[in-house]
């Protein structure tokens, strides 16, 4: 059997598995074209303003599109965060203060975040430096969260529970939407005033819903990955409720400017374009993940 007609014989055994992508992707790209429709997105969005960037009605725009997607109250979409990494530290320090504890409830964090928290560099502004207690669930001998720690952890001053829906660099699996669901659950029950934050990088419409849907407080991601579709240069977003939302991006920004000022840089267009091409971006790259895996294991990899 030559490489195509293994390929070939892979795409069958998996038929059912790319059924199920196909109409996450259909439900996802409905989504958009409904906001889009909603807002009534026309090349009218596609300009920029310069300066303080105050009014770009795209950006404007592009944010209620995004809430709308996300299953969010707001959205911030900015090409002035740098990285997920930026825009997950504009919410944590953006929502947290002194005396407050930060608990990451599925093991280590993104080691980008080490020197955000606290656990390396040293005089760096880190959370640990402004008084902020941090705290970790380790994972079980399997990979898997611990439900059983997770139901007892949240205290009076847990005051955001960290949520990595990512595998990132562990072997666990990732977090699907049903779970982060039951996690939002548990910790509610313990403490209603506890922010579920969801580093939500890589997760983007690889489900038919997000984070935000089912109940998490809020969320961000970077536009250099899924929700760009490819083609969306750089930039970041936060999604969620809206008074974390504006906390996050007064940390972006400065308090007093918010989500209110911002230049885009004539990047609206593809901004708006990436977010159209995203569920299909996502649907393809899931489909090759799981072309390769098979077509590997069959020639006898582990």
């Amino acid at each position: 059997m030559n490489s195509s007609q293994r390929l070939q014989a892979a795409e069958k055994a998996l038929f059912p598995i790319f059924y199920g992508i196909d109409t996450a992707v259909k439900q996802n790209l409905k989504k958009v074209l409904n906001s889009f429709r909603a807002h009534r997105v026309g090349v009218h969005h596609f300009a920029s303003v310069s300066g303080y960037g105050h009014d770009d009605l795209g950006r404007k725009t592009l944010d209620m599109v995004f809430a709308d997607v996300m299953g969010a109250e707001a959205a911030a979409v900015r090409v002035q965060f740098v990285s997920g990494t930026h825009a997950i530290a504009s919410c944590l320090f953006g929502v947290l203060r002194p005396g407050d504890e930060m608990l990451a409830i599925a093991g280590a964090p993104y080691d980008t975040l080490e020197e955000v928290i606290g656990l390396r560099g040293d005089g760096q502004g880190s959370l640990l430096e402004f008084g902020i207690r941090y705290r970790q669930l380790s994972l079980t001998s399997d990979g898997s969260l611990d439900w059983s720690a997770l139901a007892t952890a949240v205290g009076e001053n847990t005051r955001l529970v960290f949520i990595q829906r990512s595998c990132g660099y562990s072997w666990r699996k990732s977090l699907s939407i049903s779970e982060i669901k039951k996690i939002v659950k548990l910790v509610k029950q313990q403490n209603p005033d506890t922010i579920c934050f969801v580093d939500n990088c890589y997760g983007e419409f690889v489900e038919e819903q997000e984070p935000t849907a089912v109940g998490a407080d809020l969320m961000a991601g970077s536009l250099i990955k899924n929700p760009g579709g490819t083609i969306a240069t750089a930039g970041g977003y936060v999604a969620g409720k809206a008074d974390l939302v504006e906390a996050a991006t007064c940390r972006l920004t400065a308090p007093g400017i918010g989500s209110s000022g911002g230049a885009t840089f004539d990047q609206n267009r593809l901004l708006f374009q990436g977010l159209f091409l995203a569920p299909q971006m996502v649907g393809e790259a899931l489909k090759g993940s799981h072309l390769i895996a098979h077509t590997l294991s069959e020639l006898g990899y582990p």
